[in-house]
């Protein structure tokens, strides 16, 4: 599954890998995948969630619910 700009997502619980950037609040809510700042990986997509902005691996996330 891939995401495009503008798309809303929400962690998966099954695949979800925590860091230290969930301190901030990565992960939490729903967020919307942005532009990046530089070219990423065909399997990464950068999220502006709630809390802050970060880099996030596409098996990780799921389409939010509408």
């Amino acid at each position: 599954m891939g995401f495009r700009f503008c798309d809303r997502v929400v962690r998966n619980p099954a695949t979800w890998q925590p860091n230290e950037f969930d301190s901030w609040g990565r992960g939490r809510g729903v967020g919307v995948v942005v532009e990046p700042p530089f070219a990423l990986g065909p399997d990464e997509v950068d999220v502006r969630w709630p809390g802050g902005r970060c880099f996030e691996y596409v098996e990780q996330l799921l389409p939010a619910p509408t």
